[in-house]
This record gives structure tokens, C-alpha cells and sequence, in this order.
């Protein structure tokens, strides 16, 4: 996306479904706010990479977790992202298939600001993501 001035976003996607993760990058294109999308499809490689990122120099400005993924899953990545002190305030959606409750109770005892059941109709699925980003991110210049 073009950047008007505006500093981009920095949104981690922690996610191992490729539709998924192209999908989140519709719903940011609609925040009219310019991006960067980073791409992790494992627990694992999350993990490791959300740690380079930090080291890089930029914290993320949201992550998107999925939480059933391969290796790690996404509760373990949640904990793990929670009690890191540097990425501990990054706002943290949790999206997933499940509609088990003790699910949803667990990502929120652990620290996740949202959590979205991944809906079946794409255009809600594009609602709802878009909104949260709206919601959980500033859209003003005034950020570093």
C-alpha cells in the first residue's frame, strides 16, 4: 500500500492456512493506513521471528494468531508473547475454527484482546478482522 506520510503498521500474522493469511491482508488494505504484513506459519517459526523482528528494532503494532497451527500451537504462542516484557502490551487477535469454549476462556486467561470464531462468510470474515485493526491501532501521525 502507499504510504501518504503515514508510518505503516507493523502487523505479525501467525498463521499456517495461505487463504487465511491473504484475507488479512484485504481487511488491512481497507484501514486506508499503509502496512506491513509479516508472515510466520507455525508456532515455531513465530516464535523466532517475532524475537528477530523486536531485535530489529520495530515491536509489532498487532499480531494475528491462529490457534490451531503445526509445531507450537497458538495458546503456547500467546503465553510465550505475554510474558515477554518488550511484546507483552502488543495487541493480540486470536482467530480460529473451534468453537470450544474452554478455547476461548484459556486465549483470554492468557492475554488475548480479541478473539474471532473464523466465520464462514467471507465478507463478515472481512467485517470483522478490519474492524478489530481499526479498533486496536491508532490512525494518527502522531506514532513513532
Amino acid at each position: 500500500m502507499p504510504n501518504d506520510g503515514k508510518r505503516a503498521i507493523r502487523v505479525v500474522v501467525i498463521e499456517d492456512n495461505t487463504p487465511d493469511v491473504i484475507l488479512i491482508g484485504e481487511c488491512l488494505n481497507g484501514t486506508s493506513t499503509p502496512y506491513e504484513l509479516i508472515h510466520f506459519r507455525d508456532g515455531d517459526e513465530a516464535l523466532a521471528g517475532v524475537k528477530s523482528t523486536v531485535a530489529g528494532g520495530r515491536l509489532p503494532d498487532l499480531i494475528v494468531l491462529d490457534l490451531n497451527m503445526p509445531k507450537v500451537n497458538g495458546l503456547e504462542v500467546l503465553e510465550a508473547i505475554k510474558q515477554d516484557p518488550v511484546l507483552a502490551n502488543v495487541p493480540v487477535v486470536v482467530l480460529t475454527s473451534s468453537a470450544a469454549p474452554e478455547e476461548r476462556q484459556a486465549a483470554e486467561r492468557l492475554g488475548a484482546d480479541r478473539y474471532l470464531r473464523k466465520p464462514f462468510d467471507l465478507y463478515e470474515f472481512l467485517e470483522q478482522v478490519g474492524g478489530i485493526v481499526r479498533e486496536l491501532i491508532p490512525l494518527d501521525d502522531t506514532r513513532p
